[in-house]
């Protein structure tokens, strides 16, 4: 139900309507920025799955509704607003339920799709976290695994809790990242989403508090147009615990999502950023939309919208026009 101190910008009638389209699931927030003009075209798109779903992505089933032109008076029930006002890419709506996720788009979103998709790598694209692997290969798995939750949290630093985790893996031969790589795998619905908005014209980037031995081969192979992610530093063929250049931080990955959509000639409110973890905020806050993508508490709570089941097929179902 909407929550008590927002106003309604859909008509009650619209809100029953498509939460009755995806049975057993309720819209249990809504947060508004003022609302979007008398003219401007949105999209209110909704993606379903089953609790008994997750596990087989294949059968996730889609409700996409309510496309239309917000009128200056009454219009029909069914496809759109009275002129109470439109929602904006700017809104904050979230699906609450474990298999329920909402988004709503305005303007040149709403009619082409986003220009630009930039998510993270652990966690999103990427099924887990790579430096995990990495750390299960020298023994260290419960020590790293254990700094990344905290980092993704928002409890730790990310660039201090990174130095920590790669100063565990110092003297690891650079061949077990071979071997890492294979098992990096991706996320369920990545290849279909990929294909997705490459078929719209959309491109694709990828920016990683991760390390590009693992991310850029799988990511440029499968699609994956930009790539941004640290590297290991080795020396004598193992690694020595320490990155080359700098450590990429929540300030990098909304400086490349700035810097890929400047190369673009698109506005960053045409572009849309993705991940899971405290360090995704500020891109998640800075493209026109952000989504949470079976996210910690520190990105759901801020992010426009959420994709709280892990299939990113549902992504470009709840982007892209029909």
């Amino acid at each position: 139900m909407l929550s008590s101190d927002s106003p309604a910008l859909l008509s009650p009638s619209v809100w029953a309507r498509l939460v009755s389209r995806v049975t057993g699931f309720g819209l249990h927030e809504l947060q508004v920025d003022p609302p979007g003009k008398v003219g401007d075209v949105w999209r209110c798109s909704v993606s379903t799955m089953a609790p008994h779903e997750v596990e087989h992505a294949a059968r996730n089933r889609w409700t996409r509704d309510l496309e239309a032109e917000l009128g200056s008076g009454d219009t029909t029930i069914d496809d759109t607003t009275t002129g109470e006002g439109t929602p904006t890419s700017s809104n904050r709506l979230a699906g609450g339920a474990s298999g329920f996720a909402v988004a709503v788009t305005a303007g040149e979103m709403a009619k082409s799709g986003p220009a630009l998709v930039v998510m993270d790598a652990d966690s999103t694209l990427f099924a887990g976290e790579g430096i995990d692997l990495v750390a299960a290969q020298a023994g260290v798995q419960q020590q790293v695994a254990a700094i990344t939750a905290a980092a993704m949290r928002g409890e730790l630093d990310f660039a201090a809790s990174l130095r920590a985790r790669m100063g565990a893996l110092a003297g690891l031969s650079v061949d077990v990242l071979e071997a890492v790589r294979e098992e990096y795998a991706f996320s369920p619905g990545a290849s279909q989403m990929i294909a997705a908005f490459h078929h719209n014209g959309t491109q694709l980037g990828v920016v990683s508090g991760g390390f590009v031995e693992l991310v850029e081969e799988k990511a440029r192979a499968a699609g994956v147009d930009y790539v941004l992610a640290n590297r290991f530093e080795v020396a004598g063929g193992v690694l020595t615990g320490r990155s080359l250049g700098e450590i990429v931080t929540a300030d990098s990955k909304e400086q490349a999502l700035v810097d890929w959509a400047g190369q673009l000639g698109v506005p960053v409110e045409r572009c849309v950023a993705m991940g899971d973890g405290a360090n995704d905020l500020k891109m998640v806050t800075r493209a026109g939309l952000g989504i949470a993508f079976c996210a910690k508490p520190a990105l759901a709570d801020v992010a426009d919208a959420r994709l709280p089941f892990p299939n990113l097929a549902a992504a470009a179902a709840l982007l892209l026009p029909a």
